[in-house]
Formats: C-alpha cells, structure tokens, sequence
C-alpha cells in the first residue's frame, strides 16, 4: 500500500521579524496537536517542501530537525518522515525555548 504524502497547512509571513524556520517548526506543530496532521502521515520531502514555499531546502531541513529531537516527528529509513505516533497527545505546543534550529543530524529517509 503506497501512502500518501500529506501537504501540511503553512502559510509564511515574510515581512516578520520570527525566522522562517521557526514559522514552520511551530506551524507544524500546531498542525499536529490540533488533529489537522496525524501520527503516521508522510509529510513532504524537505526538497518538495521548500520549493512549494518558495524558501532554500536548509529552513525546512533545520525545521525538521528540530521537530525530530522534540519527538513531533519520525524517519522511516529509506521511506521518508512522518508525522510521530503519540505527538498529538503532547498538547498545545509551547514557544520555541530552543534556541533555533537544530545543526546536525539527519533526517530519516531522504529529506
């Protein structure tokens, strides 16, 4: 069974003062504990997210992976990331306390 690759809800204010990374970590966020993006769906390779917003491939890739040590999202070796089972339960998500995106690792799959 093929999955289906879930186009996330983000809509990006360029004339903020907030770095486009964080509109996005926080966005799918959001989107995730408010039942709009649910655990085990495939969101969109960081390539294919970053052209359909019109930004540079790293903002999505540095977004991701903070997502990833937060635990909102998973990588499936070879498969692509996904939306982490049990990250809805998390709550309302907080303000990003992190510092900024995280540098190193690598995203499940190929982003």
């Amino acid at each position: 069974m093929q999955k289906v690759i879930v186009e996330p809800p983000l809509v990006l204010d360029r004339d903020s003062t907030e770095p486009l990374t964080i509109q996005i970590t926080g966005q799918l966020r959001t989107a995730v504990s408010g039942n709009r993006l649910h655990a085990g769906e495939r969101l969109p390779s960081s390539r294919a997210l970053a052209a359909a917003l019109g930004v540079s491939r790293t903002v999505v890739t540095n977004a991701y992976l903070q997502l990833f040590a937060e635990g909102w999202l998973e990588g499936k070796h070879g498969s692509g990331t996904y939306v982490a089972e049990g990250a809805a339960s998390r709550g309302r998500p907080g303000p990003d306390v992190s510092g900024g995106p995280v540098s190193s690792g690598r995203l499940g799959g190929r982003p």
